[in-house]
């Protein structure tokens, strides 16, 4: 199984190090079917001589290429450009597997032979992405809990034979596996200033790709506030240490809630031509005549692409403090939104 990395830098001359040593080191995989492409966005540090003395150590692992400085970063196109380098520079033996990372981020010793294993399964895999703790963040620490144990909570009500527990909530560039068949399918990553790791997970699903959660596949990565691209994790991680008082989150109850119509639409594909009670029940929750519902579910490729394309996107219109919203969680059980 071949498998390439791909990963965009700008001017990370302090982690780039990290992360080419912490790869060099995997394990559990043959590195001979391994390559390594980093797209140097316009750097201005010394980052293109450090990748150029790796290339030299481990002569046959992969390249580096540079692009031309934008005035402003941007994510998606500097993503994009490095898968891009991949696809053309592996045009006669494309790898199985493209995976991703970030500059700032190293990675587990068994991070690539986990995606490898996922992979074999599903066709897009998001992987755990721990932070540094060189900024305490007590804030985005009990948000992540929380939003830990709701995910947790929504599979139990909508469970996944492909996204077994245990699952995790996150969705980041700096993790992210693909196979390369499912990449070519969806057209790549987006140009986006920011978040185009979601965007192609989203798109995954829409499409009835299989895309799992693993906890196996992990890395750490940076907890700094000053990031390189606007509206990225130092964004957040920024806004949220500026905040003053609890986050806002959505209700628990209006989320589970939604969790229980992504679990009924599922169920309504499955015994499409058995019964009409439950495409009755997904209408009459979801604003939708059950004739209609039929015509979408005839045109899904399963039961995954339907649930995105049926089920409306739930407005958040209720919120609660975040401390507030933990103890709800605490009462909530998958019984109260099975419908």
């Amino acid at each position: 199984m071949n498998i390439a990395i791909a990963v965009p830098v700008r001017d990370e001359e302090r982690g780039l190090p990290h992360l080419l040593t912490a790869l060099a080191a995997q394990e559990g995989v043959e590195q001979a079917m391994l390559s390594i492409y980093l797209l140097f966005d316009g750097c201005t540090d010394r980052g293109v001589e450090i990748a150029k003395a790796f290339f030299e150590r481990h002569p046959n692992r992969g390249c580096w290429s540079v692009i031309e400085r934008q005035t402003e970063p941007s994510a998606g196109r500097a993503r994009r450009a490095a898968a891009d380098a991949v696809l053309r520079h592996c045009e006669f033996n494309p790898p199985d597997i493209l995976l991703t990372s970030d500059a700032d981020t190293v990675p587990d010793r068994d991070w690539i032979a986990s995606a490898a294993d996922d992979l074999r399964h599903v066709d897009v895999v998001a992987g755990y992405t721990a932070r540094d703790t060189a900024t305490s963040l007590p804030a985005r620490d009990a948000l992540e809990d929380y939003l830990e144990r709701l995910h947790a909570l929504r599979r139990r009500i909508d469970p996944l034979d492909y996204d077994p527990a245990p699952s995790h909530p996150w969705v980041g560039g700096a993790n992210l596996g693909i196979r390369l068949s499912a990449y070519r399918q969806l057209g790549g990553f987006r140009e986006l200033e920011s978040g185009e790791d979601r965007d192609l997970v989203d798109r995954a699903r829409h499409d009835g790709l299989r895309v799992r959660h693993s906890r196996r596949m992990r890395v750490r990565t940076s907890s700094r506030l000053e990031g390189r691209a606007r509206g990225g994790l130092a964004d957040a991680l920024r806004h949220m240490a500026s905040e003053v008082g609890e986050p806002q989150v959505e209700h628990p109850f209006d989320a589970a809630r939604q969790y229980g119509r992504h679990a009924l639409a599922r169920r309504a594909f499955f015994v499409r031509d058995d019964t009409e009670l439950d495409w009755i029940r997904l209408g009459s929750s979801i604003g939708t005549p059950a004739e209609a519902l039929r015509t979408i579910a005839g045109r899904a490729a399963n039961a995954e692409a339907f649930v995105m394309k049926a089920v409306p996107v739930h407005p958040t219109s209720r919120s609660l403090p975040l401390s507030k919203a933990s103890n709800m969680l605490d009462t909530l059980t998958p019984e109260q939104f099975h419908e």
